[in-house]
């Protein structure tokens, strides 16, 4: 069991964050679901579902993540079930833009002040 968590945890590109927000899914046959996210990653969320539902991975929701910090008017994000255990579950976000955040994640790390209209000239 130890083994296969750690193959898990070696196969996350993205550092997870521990969250209090809670979540509406919804889809066309199941209507809305709720639940609490425990984490979250630029990649995708951790949840736990308020009620027992049919779950299965590769399905495709819309997720409204709700809580500080949080604006209601914002659109609903695509979601994939990636993985399902009772009323456990993790997706992943869909359409994410790698190429950007790779970059706001490196100017975040950077330990002094990033100025974009600098350039170097060769």
């Amino acid at each position: 069991m130890q083994m296969q968590q750690m193959q898990m945890m070696e196969r996350r590109r993205h550092k997870r964050v521990p969250v209090q927000f809670w979540i509406s899914l919804s889809h066309p046959l199941l209507g809305v679901v709720t639940g609490q996210v425990h984490e979250m990653s630029h990649g995708g969320l951790s949840l736990s579902l308020d009620e027992e539902v049919s779950l299965f991975t590769m399905m495709e929701l819309d997720a409204r993540i709700h809580g500080e910090g949080w604006d209601d008017s914002m659109p609903a994000l695509p979601v994939q079930v990636v993985r399902v255990n009772n009323r456990e579950a993790a997706m992943k976000f869909l359409d994410v833009d790698e190429e950007n955040w790779e970059l706001s994640y490196m100017e975040d790390e950077l330990s002094f002040d990033f100025d974009p209209m600098y350039r170097e000239i060769a």
